[in-house]
């Protein structure tokens, strides 16, 4: 017999052709040996009504395609300057707010 550290190194043809061997005997009674276990059964069918529920909610949920929108390339070169004009104004706006909470932060430490 193998133990667990030789079993964990063997590769899966090893395995297996090990498997495959019919000149290991089986006992008859294998399977009334085992025991039943019925939780499993409870768990295995929880973890599938969770699967479900969860592929459910990611269909209802996802994003959908977004549409190509343009069949002129010019105007959607125009809306492309104009969403980065805006998102050029947000960061812009949001460097001078940060700039003037730094100068604050500086007077407040300042007078510590």
């Amino acid at each position: 017999m193998k133990d667990l550290h030789e079993l964990e190194k063997m590769s899966l043809d090893d395995l297996q052709r090990i498997g495959a061997d019919e000149s290991i005997p089986v006992p008859a009674d294998l399977q009334v040996r085992l025991p039943r276990r019925p939780a499993a059964r409870g768990w295995s069918i929880a973890a599938a009504a969770a699967i479900l529920l969860g592929l459910g909610w990611w269909g209802m949920n996802r994003p959908e395609e977004p549409e190509d929108t343009f069949d002129d390339p010019r105007l959607a070169y125009a809306a492309v300057e104009q969403a980065l004009s805006k998102m050029s104004g947000t960061i812009h706006e949001t460097a001078r707010t940060v700039s003037e909470k730094e100068m604050q932060l500086e007077k407040i430490n300042y007078w510590k």
